[in-house]
């Protein structure tokens, strides 16, 4: 059974008028947000304000953090000088239970996603400042204004070394606001990833190194994308994006003892996986036309003679990532489920099963990026060096012996070998000129 990860959910205080028949007000949570991570395959629990314990403690039952939109943080906790008059909503309980949480978040490698309110506590959270009213800012759009319920719309430009590219793969977002303050000073250890026409920081970011901890998620969004995620896949993304994190932490041996993940193997290499690799080029290139740029067989299956799980990796090159519409409808009618990769701007991922097993992985790049020119160094060295071929073999069958039931460990654990196999590689260029896969020309 696929593992579905279980996400903590930080409520807000209901008052006694809210609920009826409820005299002394309760705890909730809007429905959009749990729809939108219940769309995404997670299970969620509600975390109320007030709760005791030590931070590390009340989230370790949980694979990822959501902390959702409300009423105005206390100014005090970032010397802030609101206006008693524009103030609304404080929780000062709930300031510090999610400041709390989202410090050992950070600490435990929790990914986190951080809506409207959420992202401001998180600035504050680093250390960062908020604008207390943005109406008394000269120069700013109209962000809404929360208290009458109303949203403005706008585009939000995306940095396109984010996280937040690499989880919607787009360079501008559709936004539904309202709000009233924003972030001022950007927290120590953020990136600001996101801004309006205005200048305004509309997303930020915990920084982190994507080539040594491309596991680390932590992203605050401005805006409300419960509110178009329906609609808009670049919003739902942002839901799918944490839930696809959390389950891969959550699977992992370390969390559940022996893995969550469906069993794999590692065979004696096939000679008919190039042939498989030809069969599911001409489907590839039929459906994606002018986009495609090339493909080709990476991975271990594109090496003759390497022991491998019996899966094709297909490394497919368009002339642009931005947006997932222009190939992932085509892919999944192919039969392919688009999972992507919110955590390198420069991939995403699809997989496709036959007769109950994964037989095809797609990875998309842009041509000529660094991850198209790492994957081809990487199979052509091996393809010329068979005593490195045969360590990666011998690694290989170890680590499937070890985590039979984690397929997430057995391929962290082989990074330190192929990030030095590809070193070598692109420093010594292959005497023969790595190869390209012309696309096949759209036969219909």
């Amino acid at each position: 059974m696929t593992y579905r990860p279980l996400i903590a959910v930080v409520a807000y205080h209901l008052g006694d008028d809210r609920v009826a028949r409820w005299p002394r007000g309760g705890y909730g949570v809007p429905a959009p947000y749990i729809e939108c991570l219940r769309r995404a395959g997670a299970r969620t629990t509600i975390v109320p304000p007030g709760e005791t314990g030590a931070p590390d403690e009340l989230l370790e039952p949980f694979d990822g953090l959501v902390l959702v939109g409300g009423g105005d943080i206390d100014p005090a906790r970032y010397d802030g000088d609101a206006s008693p008059e524009h103030l609304y909503g404080v929780e000062s309980d709930r300031d510090a239970l999610e400041i709390e949480l989202l410090l050992a978040a950070d600490r435990l490698e929790i990914p986190t996603l951080c809506i409207c309110r959420g992202m401001q506590i998180m600035n504050v959270a680093f250390g960062g400042t908020l604008y207390p009213h943005l109406p008394d800012v000269p120069g700013m759009l109209e962000h809404g204004v929360p208290v009458l319920d109303t949203q403005a719309l706008h585009d939000v430009a995306v940095s396109p070394e984010s996280r937040l590219f690499a989880t919607t793969k787009s360079s501008t977002v559709a936004a539904s606001s309202h709000h009233h303050q924003g972030v001022d000073r950007v927290g120590d250890g953020l990136v600001a990833s996101g801004r309006t026409s205005d200048g305004l920081v509309e997303a930020i970011e915990r920084h982190h190194d994507m080539d040594l901890e491309f596991n680390r998620w932590m992203v605050g969004v401005q805006w409300h994308p419960e509110d178009t995620a329906g609609t808009d896949p670049a919003q739902q993304a942002l839901f799918e994006g944490l839930a696809l994190l959390a389950k891969v932490r959550g699977s992992r041996a370390a969390r559940s003892g022996r893995g969550r993940t469906r069993s794999y193997e590692v065979v004696p290499y096939d000679p008919a996986w190039p042939a498989h690799f030809d069969e599911e080029v001409a489907r590839i290139s039929a459906v994606l036309g002018d986009t495609l740029v090339r493909i080709d067989h990476v991975g271990s299956t594109s090496v003759p003679g390497l022991d491998a799980k019996p899966t094709v990796d297909i490394q497919v090159s368009l002339r642009s990532l931005d947006p997932r519409e222009a190939y992932a409808p085509a892919l999944r009618s192919l039969g392919y489920r688009t999972l992507g990769d919110p955590t390198i701007p420069e991939h995403e991922f699809a997989s496709r099963d036959l007769d109950g097993g994964r037989a095809f992985h797609i990875h998309l790049c842009p041509a000529g990026s660094d991850w198209e020119r790492r994957h081809l160094a990487f199979r052509d060295w091996l393809r010329e060096h068979p005593d490195d071929a045969a360590a990666y073999a011998q690694l290989k069958r170890d680590l499937a012996a070890r985590h039979p039931n984690d397929i997430y460990t057995y391929t962290d654990r082989k990074t330190d070998f192929i990030r030095a196999i590809e070193a070598k590689a692109l420093a010594a260029p292959m005497p023969n000129a790595r190869s390209a896969r012309a696309p096949i020309p759209n036969q219909d």
